[in-house]
Formats: C-alpha cells, structure tokens, sequence
C-alpha cells in the first residue's frame, strides 16, 4: 500500500454502504461532488484570499494604465513589468494552496482507477496478456473460470482469484501468480510504489519478467456515447470540474 491509498478501505466502506441505494454513475457523480467540495474547501482554507484579491486589483490597475498608455515602447515597459511581475506573484501565493487542495482528489483518482476501472472477465481465454521484456518466458491463464464479480466492483471472490502462470518455451510452469485486483498490469516493486501502491502486488525481484501487461475489459459507468466516454475517468472528470467552478462563483473564492 502507498501513501495515496491509506484512505482506500474508508472509501471502499462508503462505497459499498452507498451500493445499496445508489448506480455505479451515481455514485461516480457523488464521489466527484464530494472531491469537488472537499479540494475547493481546502483551497479556501490555506489560501490568503484577501492578499490574492489585493493582487488581483492591483494587476488589473496595471493593465489598465498599459491599456491607456499611448506613447513609446520605452514608457511602456515599466507598466509592462509591473503587470507580469503583479501575474507571477498571484501564481506564486496560489500554486502551494491549490497542490495541497489537490491531494485529497489524488487520493480518490487512485482508489476509482482500481474499484471503477476494469473488471475480471467471464472468460480468460478471450483476454490476451504479455511478458516484456519479451523473450522465453510467457504468461498464461491457469484459471479460466467464471470471475462474477462483488456488487458492482469486478473483483472476484477470495475462492475464485485468478492464476497467471509464467511459462518456458516447453510449457514448463516457472511461477504462478495470483491477480487479486483488476489491474493491467503486474510489476517489480518500484519507487514509485510507496506513493501508488499495486493492489494486485509485485513480481518477485529475481522473477525473469519485469511485468505482465493484462487485457482486461473496462467498466462502463455511462450506457450511451464513444467508448471513451463511457469510462468514469470521463463522468468524474466532468462534474469535479462544473462543480469546482460552480462553488469558487457561489462563494467567490479567489
């Protein structure tokens, strides 16, 4: 587990608690809304919003008299300077504030990619995987069974998890692993790992592969559109950003 995932199973309770009454869309619209007041509830609280209001006015004095300047690029560009160097301040005072804001939504992206983002399949045979680099060792099914998922969540029971068996060019098994999450791909523990863990786990380090790359169905949250709009990074993406807008006007948040 990473840092970004220590919430994970608080989301997952309120989810499968909101199960019972809500849509998969639904409740996709709702973590959206929630992430949206949350990050904009933060951004309001660690940001100095009547020294951003200062900034902004006097950026827009600035602009004003460059607007009404009428003589020599020399005399210009004092006002010039004044208006970028008021710009970068305001970019400066607002940057920490609105990184920090975005952390509580870092965290919600990461746990909807495992939850919302694919789902096992109802058959194995017909989901392709591969080994990189590529080379003797392939991966193969040992589990071709029916995966019905939990709820709405595509992970299969604790009896039915899945094998992917690692084989030599004679179809000798030399590791059997198990995909205890929906993901797409199964690596060797990186760095980056204790920020973003795997829910599925790693590669052993002395494995021969550095990752299997898994060509699972994705779950689709909307019933209409492209298929790139059917995901729910589309939905959630959507109404995080009508709903951040709509609050920072309501309560003109600078």
């Amino acid at each position: 587990m990473g840092i970004f995932d220590v919430p994970a199973p608080l989301f997952a309770w309120l989810d499968r608690h909101a199960n019972s009454f809500a849509s998969p869309t639904l409740r996709i619209i709702l973590w959206a809304l929630v992430s949206a007041v949350i990050s904009m509830g933060l951004y309001w609280l660690l940001s100095p919003q009547q020294r951003i209001a200062d900034v902004k006015r006097r950026a827009l004095e600035a602009r004003r008299a460059l607007d009404a300047y009428d003589g020599e690029f020399a005399g210009a560009w004092p006002r010039i300077s004044e208006m970028l160097r008021l710009s970068l301040k305001q970019v400066g005072i607002v940057t920490m504030p609105a990184v920090l804001a975005s952390l509580p939504i870092l965290c919600v992206l990461v746990w909807l990619s495992t939850t919302y983002g694919h789902v096992y399949p109802s058959d194995y045979a017909q989901v392709d995987m591969r080994a990189y680099p590529q080379g003797q060792v392939q991966p193969r099914w040992s589990h071709t069974g029916d995966a019905r998922d939990e709820g709405a969540q595509g992970r299969a029971s604790n009896s039915n998890v899945p094998i992917i068996e690692l084989v030599d060019n004679r179809q000798n098994v030399l590791d059997s692993i198990p995909l205890k999450a929906p993901v797409t791909t199964i690596h060797k523990r990186q760095w980056w790992n204790s920020l973003f863990g795997n829910p599925a786990g790693y590669l052993s380090p002395d494995e021969r592969v550095e990752g299997i790359e898994i060509d699972l169905p994705s779950q689709e949250v909307l019933g209409f559109g492209p298929g790139w709009m059917r995901s729910w990074e589309f939905l959630f993406f959507v109404v995080l950003l009508i709903a951040s807008i709509a609050i920072k006007v309501i309560f003109r948040i600078k």
